[in-house]
């Protein structure tokens, strides 16, 4: 039993690194001893070095699909004794190195007919991919600090990715890519930031995502991709943007700003935007200040100075009518006075609010004026309703005070003439 146990011992060694060449998919078929010689033997010998990785493997998507340690590891599982267990000639390969490990995955991952058999949904280009990223590179050229498919997945506690136990699950995917790129000893020797988690958690993709919980908002691999991670080149900033904001890129395309912008070589939306810490837009975006972004290249007694002065004026006075409108709106609904109509018509100068607010991106104060000089219109006209629902709930109520106080004459008037009656209190 001794020999068995060390067997085992030395075959798990070699598990918790999670990868390195070994049996092909079609060469080695899974069976009950193979399980046993690895997993339960490795269990039992309760080693804090090599038993957590036993336990994680019994939940592994690819134990649950019949795989065992022999299809990464290679060896004679069902040998009891260690030199048996690891003989080279049985294809045991002892602890992989970082850099076989995509080529190991890849064995199973970049072959149709295996994928087809176990996850026909599955890409089989993943391999291919990892290596044109930065990542597969630096691999490629022996840096074996980088990250490869067990950095990301696990190694034998690997769920799919839509297990939210994943670590690469829509919602854990940033913390993940995290836990390099927010190293800023280890991303110093790439000239890398170190800040770019810190800076997405303050961007109002991030709070879409992680407090409204709508998992399309753009995570790490939204714009950088997965496999074949890299930042996208200048160029296609505004493409990656466009994925999710094809109104705002299309019409920034047929801008005065699209040619400059190529001809100075500036990333698009990323330049007005930012790239990682993207705020909500605002009107002050069109100001002078701070939060101006016009401003940075355009002076305010300028041609683009004061185009987005212009549109500024126009965004805050529609959005400032609107505003005035609802209040009324609001506050004769809670008198009881019928509003959905106005309320109704009033959702169409939000409508407009927003097709000028895109708008801005064509960068002509004209198209802009026009939109929202609709949408004032619009908001005008709710408001006079609001202001004429007001005035009747006035005249009702000074109808109701009138009224209530006949009645109370008339009961004043009853009660004199009852004391006058003979006999009347």
């Amino acid at each position: 039993m001794n020999a068995r146990l060390l067997a085992a011992a030395g075959l798990l060694l070699a598990t918790t690194a999670g990868a390195g060449p070994a049996a092909t998919p079609s060469a080695a078929k899974p069976t009950p001893a193979a399980a046993i010689g690895c997993v339960d033997c490795h269990l039992a010998l309760d080693d804090a070095r090599i038993t957590p990785p036993a336990k994680a493997f019994a939940d592994d998507i690819h134990a649950k699909s019949g795989f065992t340690c022999v299809f990464c590891h290679g060896g004679d599982a069902g040998a009891t004794d260690q030199e048996v267990a690891h003989d080279r000639k049985k294809g045991f390969i002892g602890k992989p190195l970082p850099r076989d490990i995509p080529g190991l995955c890849g064995k199973c991952h970049s072959d149709a007919a295996t994928m087809k058999h176990f996850n026909p949904s599955l890409r089989v280009d993943q391999l291919s991919e990892y290596k044109t990223s930065g990542h597969g590179k630096h691999l490629a050229q022996g840096d074996t600090r980088v990250a490869q498919c067990a950095s990301c997945h696990g190694a034998h506690g690997i769920q799919p990715v839509k297990d939210s136990r994943s670590p690469v699950s829509p919602r854990k995917v940033a913390e993940t890519c995290n836990k390099c790129h927010g190293d800023a000893a280890l991303m110093a020797g790439y000239k890398l930031p170190a800040d770019v988690y810190a800076k997405w958690k303050k961007s109002v993709h991030y709070q879409v995502r992680v407090e409204k919980g709508d998992l399309s908002a753009p995570t790490c691999n939204s714009c950088h991709g997965n496999h074949g991670a890299a930042p996208p080149e200048v160029g296609s900033v505004a493409n990656v943007c466009g994925t999710c904001h094809a109104v705002f890129a299309e019409k920034f395309r047929v801008s005065p700003h699209w040619e400059p912008f190529k001809e100075m070589n500036l990333p698009g939306c990323v330049t007005c935007h930012e790239n990682h810490e993207i705020v909500r837009p605002t009107e002050a975006f069109l100001a002078e200040g701070d939060q101006g972004k016009c401003s940075s290249c355009h002076e305010a007694s300028s041609a683009g100075g004061k185009a987005a002065a212009a549109m500024r004026v126009d965004l805050v006075a529609l959005a400032g009518e609107i505003r005035a409108a609802r209040e009324k709106l609001d506050r004769a609904a809670e008198a009881g006075m019928e509003v959905s109509r106005a309320r109704f018509e009033l959702s169409k100068a939000d409508d407009a609010l927003t097709t000028a607010r895109t708008e801005v991106h064509r960068f002509q104060a004209a198209t802009v004026h026009t939109t929202a000089s609709a949408g004032f219109a619009v908001a005008r006209s709710a408001r006079k309703d609001a202001d004429r629902a007001l005035a009747e709930r006035d005249f009702r109520r000074k109808g109701l005070f009138v009224s209530l106080g006949l009645i109370l004459l008339a009961i004043a008037a009853l009660l004199l003439k009852i004391r006058s009656v003979p006999g009347g209190r």
